[in-house]
């Protein structure tokens, strides 16, 4: 029997049977008027996991901006875990590139916390919830 596998969305159905929630992108609420950027939070705003490459799963540069500390780290870890434990089982994760899907903290369960103490006349809240943008 000949089996074949999505190429766009490996990863991300893969990292959903291992428990991952809210899957798939959705659109957040904010003011695009402000001018403003996002305050800094922790994952980061646009931190997500995709496929570079045939069995490279790479994060966006947002991962390793100044807001990221320990949610953004435990994103990776549980990210790379969920690799390991999908390879174990013969699952190919990322038989291609594919930078259309994603997982971002949300998918497992890591809500971004803003950082405390942010002027808000400098920067725009992010939205509550898991937004993706």
């Amino acid at each position: 029997m000949k089996r074949s596998v999505s190429r766009t969305v490996v990863l991300v159905f893969a990292l959903c049977s291992l428990g991952a929630k809210e899957c798939t992108p959705g659109s957040g609420q904010f003011d695009q008027d402000s001018g403003l950027p996002f305050c800094h939070t922790d994952p980061p705003v646009f931190c997500a996991a995709y496929c570079s490459g045939v069995r490279q799963v790479t994060f966006t540069s947002a991962c390793s901006d100044i807001g990221a500390d320990k949610l953004e780290l435990l994103f990776e870890l549980k990210v790379m875990e969920g690799v390991r434990q999908l390879e174990a089982q013969g699952t190919q994760v990322c038989p291609a590139a594919d930078p259309s899907s994603f997982v971002t903290p949300c998918s497992v369960d890591i809500i971004p916390q803003e950082w405390p103490n942010q002027d808000h006349d400098s920067c725009q809240p992010v939205p509550p919830g898991c937004p993706m943008f």
